[in-house]
């Protein structure tokens, strides 16, 4: 991934389908036409994140694999939500798309100032509020996989005898990234308490690192167009011109 022109729109874009996909949950709750309209939200989300980190030529094959993998697991799962194996599917491919993501995008972010100049400072902000909600996307997946492969690992202190549902999760995924905790979706396993702390731990870390990272680059001063060959007489109109070196006499 690379600064370029045209990145600035893609990462609005992409940022704007990531804020829908990971706070517009609640309308699944509205019954199954509401949770396919939603399902719906992951191809868009596929498209406009690998437009982001992929060049023009290698995009087509990874978009529709994604999508794919994405509208198959999602109708399975909102068709058949009491099957384990299509949560698990869904919460997979979630892992390793928003993965994926997050890795390109923190290159971009801790390479900026030695590659691109400070006309792209807009697009290293977007790229890290990017990896910030996939942050709790990918932890929100990752709580997901864990309470269908091992339940009873989280609890919603509200209502403790219900079954966790993934919307749960995303919640309390979010919470726990910005160190928030009401206290009403809590972990009560092991591996699941770790987990949190783990996310918590991350998104201090991130919040501290990438902030630095982005003020580092606003105040150092450009590196050199990588269009640019090295100065001219033009840019140092003192420099002597081409020619032998004049002698003492």
């Amino acid at each position: 991934m690379r600064g370029r022109p045209g990145l600035s729109r893609s990462l609005a874009w992409f940022l704007a389908a990531a804020v829908l996909l990971h706070f517009a949950y609640p309308l699944t709750l509205n019954g199954q036409l509401w949770a396919l309209a939603y399902t719906l939200v992951y191809p868009l989300v596929v498209f406009l994140g690998l437009r982001v980190v992929l060049p023009p030529g290698r995009r087509l094959l990874p978009v529709a694999v994604f999508s794919a993998v994405f509208l198959t697991a999602g109708f399975w799962a909102v068709f058949h939500p009491e099957t384990p194996l299509a949560r698990l599917g869904l919460f997979s491919a979630i892992v390793l798309f928003q993965g994926y993501l997050i890795l390109a995008l923190l290159t971009f972010v801790f390479t900026y100032g030695q590659r691109h100049r400070s006309s792209h400072g807009p697009q290293l902000v977007m790229a890290a509020i990017c990896v910030y909600l996939l942050l709790g996307g990918l932890f929100g997946a990752l709580f997901g996989l864990m309470e269908a492969l091992w339940p009873g690992g989280f609890e919603n202190s509200l209502d403790p005898h219900a079954p966790v549902t993934w919307q749960e999760l995303n919640y309390l995924s979010f919470v726990t990234l910005v160190t928030l905790g009401y206290g009403d979706m809590v972990p009560v396993g092991a591996w699941a308490r770790s987990l949190a702390v783990c996310e918590a731990v991350a998104g201090t870390l991130f919040l501290a690192t990438v902030i630095a990272r982005i003020v580092g680059a606003y105040v150092s001063p450009p590196g050199p167009d990588p269009d640019d060959d090295g100065p001219t007489e033009t840019d140092c109109p003192g420099s002597p011109g081409p020619g032998p070196p004049a002698g003492n006499g």
